[in-house]
């Protein structure tokens, strides 16, 4: 494989990879309760959420390709048609809002937690970040992710490394226990299809631009699938670690509370980690929020409108933010997966 495509490749996958994972992710939220609190069934979970996450991730992406896609809204058209189209276009637009919303308040709950410093300070810091980094419009998205999803991953392995060589494989599996109070659906599949629909559909307005700016078909291929195998890979991993520690790490950041079993060197490196990951996702939606906005007013003008948006919505705090919008996100979102699905039997035409 040439190098430019090596390079193509590596963008792909880290800017899905950061789009994908954000505050829920990093903070181990998301995999404590979509996949730890299944027990066992959690790994077949991982497993069809990775499939899914590779499939879909792969056909969005070669969608926004043909399509040319500058937001969303021309997949969800053609995959959904023109009157459901709308419907949802509008609906992932306010949802976007509301996931930048969750982000920013996100920085504020690790500078709060970690810094002792002033809520408010931690979201002003996030979102004028995010806003600055989306001006530069999907350069600026690509570029922020190949800089801090290797760091991420890193820092998750070696964090989901530690702990396991600490406890012994052995002693983590036979950790696995369900924990049906922390479940949002009664089955394993369901909160996998739930998972999936609402990360993939959010990413969808990174996803579609990012097919059309790449535009080599192989890259998007390895990129994809080298990201969907990242995201199930860690997510694994992070189900194994937070299961060894359960029920006492079912906190509002179980990798943080892992991280106290190891120094605050690890501490301040994981607290500083996560804020660069959730720093990721904010530009990812920022992008595609002000990317809609952008439609109807000017693109600074729409940047500056979804920042100050997300810094209003961000007093309401990131843990009730999370719990109440992401699994009513995940259901909405079905109608979109099972479009996509849909879209992925019947086959793409190449063009």
């Amino acid at each position: 494989m040439a190098a430019r495509r090596r390079a193509a490749v590596f963008r792909v996958a880290t800017t899905y990879i950061g789009t994908v994972v954000g505050a829920g992710f990093a903070s181990g939220q998301e995999t404590l309760r979509f996949f730890a609190a299944y027990g066992p069934a959690g790994l077949a979970g991982i497993l069809l959420a990775t499939l899914l996450f590779c499939v879909l991730g792969i056909s969005a992406m070669n969608l926004g390709r043909r399509l040319g896609a500058e937001t969303h809204r021309e997949i969800l058209h053609h995959v959904l048609g023109a009157s459901l189209g709308r419907i949802m276009d509008g609906a992932i637009t306010l949802f976007l809002g509301i996931t930048l919303t969750v982000m920013i308040a996100g920085g504020g709950a690790i500078f709060a937690q970690q810094l002792g410093a002033p809520y408010a300070l931690g979201t002003l810091l996030t979102a004028v970040v995010a806003g600055a980094t989306i001006l530069a419009g999907m350069r600026g998205v690509m570029a922020a992710n190949t800089v801090v999803v290797p760091l991420l991953s890193l820092a998750v392995l070696g964090l989901v490394g530690a702990s396991l060589h600490h406890h012994g494989l052995g002693e983590v599996l036979s950790a696995l226990s369900p924990h049906a109070a922390l479940a949002p659906a009664r089955s394993w599949w369901m909160s996998a299809l739930l998972y999936v629909s609402y990360n993939l559909v959010l990413a969808l307005s990174v996803l579609g631009p990012l097919g059309a700016e790449i535009r080599d078909r192989t890259a998007l291929l390895w990129g994809g699938l080298l990201g969907g195998l990242a995201l199930g890979v860690m997510a694994a991993g992070m189900t194994l670690a937070i299961s060894a520690h359960l029920p006492e790490a079912a906190v509002e950041i179980p990798m943080l509370y892992l991280t106290r079993f190891h120094g605050p060197f690890v501490q301040w490196f994981y607290a500083v980690v996560l804020w660069a990951e959730i720093y990721t996702t904010a530009v990812g939606c920022a992008y595609g929020f002000a990317g809609r906005l952008g439609q109807a007013w000017r693109y600074r003008e729409a940047v500056v409108a979804s920042i100050c948006f997300a810094l209003v919505g961000s007093g309401f705090g990131f843990s009730r933010l999370l719990a109440l919008f992401y699994p009513l996100f995940g259901l909405v979102a079905l109608v979109v997966l099972a479009g996509l699905l849909r879209e992925r039997l019947r086959g793409v035409p190449r063009g």
